[in-house]
């Protein structure tokens, strides 16, 4: 029997016969992966917290998988995509392999999904902390500006490899983009109220 539910990301000492299974599960993901195994996964805290602490330790590999960080970003997108509002807690923490995956990673892939889940965290954010009535707790915006300056951010708004379009993950989120000019605009008039 395993000893992982009661336990959080970075506690875990020993590896068992789970830690390997997700890592294989992972490694199988961006070929093709049913979306009720996705959501299934991301309903566990065995597999989210693992799946993170995957994440964080391949990227301090000297040559990381590309299979297992492109199946832990795709977890996390679709974490962040069907529980939103649970998510960014989770997701906050893997801020720094983000970044990494963003700006270190030279696979047009890894650079999507990451742009796409940070991204998607930073609309997140600015609507549960800036935009809700009683606004959510700011330290998760704090902790997020930590890893990302409002130019970060014009750089993962630019990056091309995402297979979404921006447009999309902001209305998704209820921010309207409108047309034409007031695209630019309204996503400038974003960034300046998540970094005020």
């Amino acid at each position: 029997m395993s000893n992982w539910p009661t336990k959080k990301l970075g506690e875990y000492k020993k590896k068992d016969a789970v830690y390997f299974l997700l890592r294989d599960i992972l490694s199988c993901f961006p070929t093709s992966v049913e979306s009720n195994l996705i959501s299934a996964l991301n309903q566990h805290l065995i597999s989210k917290e693992l799946t993170r602490q995957i994440l964080k330790e391949e990227v301090q590999k000297k040559s990381p998988s590309f299979r297992i960080l492109a199946g832990a970003l795709t977890l996390q997108k679709f974490f962040l995509i069907q529980l939103p509002r649970a998510a960014f807690y989770e997701v906050i923490d893997v801020v720094p392999e983000l970044r990494h995956c963003f700006y270190n990673d030279p696979r047009k892939t890894i650079r999507g999904l990451s742009a796409e889940v940070i991204l998607r965290l930073f609309i997140i954010l600015h609507f549960e902390c800036r935009i809700l009535p009683g606004k959510g707790d700011q330290s998760y915006i704090e902790q997020f500006k930590e890893h990302f300056s409002k130019d970060d951010m014009k750089n993962i708004l630019n990056a091309h490899e995402m297979c979404v379009p921006v447009r999309f993950i902001f209305e998704r989120h209820g921010i309207d983009l409108g047309g034409g000019d007031e695209i630019q605009k309204r996503i400038e008039n974003t960034l300046n109220e998540f970094y005020s």
